[in-house]
């Protein structure tokens, strides 16, 4: 009997000289890899420093840990088993008693936060890790109904109880959360989104998607090919990995940050949120009158925070005081 067949045809490593065998990836000394890298979906060479098959634009990193996805592979297999986990593990939806908002919890982790897919713009970039702690979220946006719970007035132009509450400033928001803090006493405490949390929920928990529940905007977004040129009550369009609707198109959402081009370089590790004084803030998902561009996930754009234009609402986040 030969020696395991000549204990698997060994050679040696090109940069160090180690005995390799024909099998291995690397040299497990110096690190030098030994076989040819590949899309894993059609095979065509590929480079180390690649994101996308040039040929089948297949993902070859996982653009939420950094791995390089397996043959024949979409997804992270380790991204998805976890993010499987998380979602089977969230606490059920809560309902706040004042307004009727439906909360869904939104498990803290880290994730690849800016525009992986190479679709945006600068200020989308640099993509980059983040970390959040667990929170709670608005299922949907807030409604009309849930706005005139303590609001005197619907600012809305296109009115309906459970159409989302629209031509709302960033102040008038932070008014409706600080009447809605008080009416809860403490229990809770109720905000905007940062950035940071946003774009995380819209992403069902950081996934590479393009739209907030998938690549196929129709099933989950109204903007401008599908919305007749309106809102649309809330939670018509599928869902998100999280059961989130609406966070892709139906109306611009404001977010807790002030809207600086470059934050992106500048954004702490962990629960990252831009506080200054800068009069623009954060809008994020799009609207119904908007494209398909302007409702991906990592779109960024921005309003001062006393404009009161079409299309602009807000949800909240929770967190238990």
């Amino acid at each position: 009997m030969k020696k395991s067949s000549e204990r698997q045809k060994q050679s040696k490593c090109p940069s160090c000289g180690e005995a390799v065998q024909a099998n291995w990836r690397i040299c497990p000394v110096c690190e030098t890899r030994l076989q040819e890298l590949g899309c894993p979906l059609c095979g065509q060479p590929v480079k180390e420093n690649w994101k996308r098959c040039p040929e089948c634009e297949a993902l070859l990193i996982c653009p939420r840990c950094g791995r390089r996805l397996p043959i024949k592979s979409t997804a992270c297999p380790i991204c998805q088993e976890i993010s499987d986990s998380e979602t089977t593990q969230a606490d059920q939806a809560l309902v706040e008693e004042v307004c009727g908002i439906e909360l869904i919890h939104v498990p803290g982790g880290t994730f690849r936060m800016g525009d992986a897919f190479g679709h945006g713009v600068a200020n989308e970039q640099p993509v980059h890790n983040v970390t959040l702690d667990g929170f709670y979220i608005g299922r949907f946006a807030v409604t009309q109904a849930q706005w005139l719970k303590l609001m005197p007035d619907n600012p809305s132009r296109f009115e309906g109880a459970n159409r989302p509450v629209e031509q709302v400033s960033f102040d008038d928001a932070r008014r409706f959360i600080d009447a809605l803090n008080q009416a809860h006493h403490g229990r809770y405490v109720f905000d905007l989104p940062t950035e940071a949390q946003w774009e995380y929920s819209a992403r069902g928990g950081g996934k590479a998607e393009i739209y907030a529940g998938g690549n196929d905007i129709d099933a989950v977004a109204w903007y401008g090919e599908n919305s007749q040129g309106r809102s649309h009550p809330v939670g018509k369009k599928a869902p998100n990995g999280l059961g989130l609707h609406d966070m892709s198109g139906n109306v611009w959402e404001w977010c807790r940050d002030a809207f600086l081009e470059e934050a992106y370089a500048g954004h702490a590790a962990k629960n990252p949120w831009v506080d200054l004084p800068e009069p623009d803030r954060v809008v994020r998902g799009g609207a119904y009158h908007l494209d398909a561009w302007s409702a991906r996930c990592a779109r960024r754009s921005s309003c001062a925070r006393d404009f009161m234009g079409p299309a602009l609402g807000f949800r909240v986040v929770m967190e238990k005081g």
